[in-house]
């Protein structure tokens, strides 16, 4: 059973992720052909750097929100380690240049990179489908149930591995919530566990 179990965690850690977002920044720059792409974009032709500046496996967790004016959904995504180094740099090294944003090779949106940004933290404004949040909470936990990869300090998660359980500890945090409202509204009341219990002591409910 054990040997069982830990095939089916190995499957779900080698899962195909079949989103695949890619950031890619403007470029003037006399380069080779092979290293950039032209992209007509608002009746205008655009230069962009074909290798991203970081990429879906950068990744640690994300949050999703309507977009404005009907147009699908936006993303805030928290980059790991690498991820957040790979922005900072881009947007020191490249101020005033255009950040495109592609979901499976199609263009979604743009930002102007008008200031360093130093906290991993990037926003997708619009063009995201609720297929791709779907797809995207199979490999990434929510930004608002990201917890530390780490027992003994603060940590993102950056290994396929830590994300996978990141996003793993997320989903049994909101079930547990879940389950807790439910009891609470039909009146069930648990009483803490021994180790929950203050020092001072606990008095049940109603006593």
């Amino acid at each position: 059973m054990m040997a069982v179990c830990g095939l089916l965690a190995s499957c779900e850690t080698f899962r195909e992720n079949k989103v695949l977002i890619t950031c890619h920044v403007q470029t003037n720059e006399i380069e080779h052909p092979s290293e950039i792409m032209r992209l007509p974009i608002d009746g205008q032709e655009m230069t962009f750097k074909k290798v991203p500046e970081f990429s879906q496996r950068s990744i640690a967790a994300f949050q999703p929100f309507p977009a404005d004016e009907g147009q699908g959904n936006g993303l805030l995504l928290q980059l790991d380690a690498k991820g957040k180094n790979y922005l900072e740099a881009a947007s020191r090294l490249q101020q005033g240049m255009i950040m495109l944003t592609m979901i499976n090779a199609v263009p979604v949106d743009m930002v102007q990179l008008d200031q360093p940004v130093t906290d991993g933290r990037f926003t997708i404004w619009r063009g995201v489908s609720d297929a791709t949040i779907k797809e995207m909470d199979k490999f990434y936990p929510r930004l608002n149930r990201m917890k530390s990869s780490s027992r003994w300090m603060d940590m993102l998660p950056s290994t396929d591995k830590e994300k996978l359980d990141a996003r793993r500890a997320g989903k049994e945090a909101a079930a547990a919530e879940k389950k807790a409202q439910r009891d609470m509204e039909r009146g069930i009341i648990h009483a803490p566990k021994t180790r929950d219990i203050p020092l001072e002591g606990y008095t049940l409910p109603g006593n």
